[in-house]
C-alpha cells in the first residue's frame, strides 16, 4: 500500500503539547482583551497553523474555554495539595486548604474572572463542565478534609457547600470591589471556618 503524503499523525504527547500551546495563546488573548477576542483564526495565526488544525483539537471556543477552566482548576488544586504536604492535623489541613484557595484566586484575579465570570457562555456549557467528575474533584477535596475534621456523623455536603460558596464569595469581593475597605480575607476565612470546625 502506498503511503499518503502529508504530516504523520501526532503522538499523544504531541497532541497534548499542541493543545497546551493553543491554550496558552488563548489565555494570553483572554488576559489582554477578554474571551470575546478569542477566535479560531486568531489562535491559528498565533500558533502557526491553519484554523482547521485548531478545530481538529477543539470543537470551538467553548471547548477552549473548558480546557482553560480545567487547566486553572488543576493549577489551583495543585497549589493547595502542595501546601497540604507540610500540614498535619485535620483542622489545620482544612484551614490551610481554605486559605490557599482564597490566596490563589486573589493572587490570580484573571484566573478568577475566567472561571467564575466568563461572558458569552451558556448555562448548559457551564453545567456540563461543572458536573464533570474531574471538575467536581477540585471542589470535593473539601468534603474529604471536612470528613477528617468530623469523622462522626456530620452533614458534610452542607458544610462543603457552605465553605465553598463562602470562599468564592470572599474571592469575588476581593477581585471585583478591591477599593472597598473589606476586612482582611484571612480573618473572613477564619470566621467562615469557625462554623465548620467547631
Amino acid at each position: 500500500m502506498a503511503r499518503t503524503a502529508g504530516r504523520p499523525p501526532r503522538s499523544k504527547a504531541e497532541i497534548l503539547e499542541f493543545r497546551s500551546k493553543i491554550g496558552k495563546h488563548a489565555l494570553e488573548i483572554y488576559r489582554a482583551e477578554g474571551f470575546e477576542a478569542i477566535s479560531m483564526r486568531r489562535l491559528a495565526k498565533a500558533v502557526g497553523c491553519a484554523p482547521m488544525t485548531i478545530y481538529a483539537h477543539f470543537d470551538g471556543k467553548t471547548d477552549i474555554l473548558r480546557y482553560l477552566w480545567a487547566d486553572v482548576l488543576t493549577d489551583m488544586s495543585g497549589d493547595i495539595a502542595e501546601k497540604l504536604k507540610s500540614v498535619a492535623g485535620p483542622s489545620e489541613r482544612l484551614q490551610s486548604a481554605a486559605h490557599s484557595f482564597i490566596a490563589y484566586w486573589i493572587d490570580h484575579p484573571d484566573h478568577f474572572r475566567l472561571v467564575f465570570m466568563s461572558n458569552d457562555v451558556t448555562r448548559a456549557d457551564v453545567s456540563t463542565f461543572v458536573m464533570g467528575e474531574d471538575t467536581l474533584a477540585h471542589f470535593l477535596m473539601f468534603s474529604d478534609l471536612i470528613r477528617e475534621v468530623h469523622p462522626e456523623e456530620h452533614d458534610v455536603k452542607m458544610s462543603t457547600d457552605t465553605l465553598i460558596s463562602g470562599l468564592i464569595g470572599i474571592a469575588l469581593c476581593m477581585n471585583t470591589m478591591p477599593d472597598y475597605p473589606w476586612a482582611d480575607p484571612t480573618s473572613m476565612t477564619n470566621q467562615l471556618l469557625l462554623s465548620i470546625i467547631t
